[in-house]
C-alpha cells in the first residue's frame, strides 16, 4: 500500500504572532499567498492538499486554480457539501477546472 502525504491550503496569513496563522474562512483569498503556500507543499513532497470547506470561505475551486497555476504535480482535494451548493451547478464548476489535466478529488 502506498502512502500519500496530504497538506492542506491556507487562503491568507491572518498573524504572525500567537495562534494559527493561515485562515480558510473570512471569503478573501491572497493569490500570492496561495501559490506560495502550494509550493512550499509541492517542494515539500507531499502528494495532495485539502482545500477546506466553510460557510464563510472561498470557493474551493477556485483557491485549487490558483494553487495548480503555481505547481506541476501536486494534487487537490476540494471539500464539497451536497446540499449547499446544487450538483450541476458543482460539475459545471469542475468542468471548468477540469481542462487543466489536473487531478484532483
Amino acid at each position: 500500500m502506498a502512502i500519500e502525504f496530504i497538506g492542506m491550503i491556507g487562503t491568507r496569513q491572518i498573524s504572525e504572532l500567537d495562534g494559527p496563522t493561515v485562515s480558510i474562512t473570512g471569503g478573501s483569498i491572497d493569490p500570492a499567498y496561495v501559490r506560495k503556500f502550494a509550493k512550499a507543499h509541492e517542494d515539500g513532497g507531499f502528494d495532495r492538499v485539502l482545500v477546506g470547506y466553510g460557510s464563510t470561505g472561498p470557493d474551493g475551486l477556485t483557491v485549487a486554480s490558483f494553487a495548480a497555476a503555481a505547481t506541476e504535480r501536486l494534487k487537490f482535494l476540494i471539500a464539497h457539501r451536497p446540499g449547499f451548493v446544487a450538483p450541476t451547478l458543482f460539475a459545471r464548476k469542475t468542468a471548468t477546472f477540469c481542462p487543466r489535466k489536473r487531478n484532483f478529488r
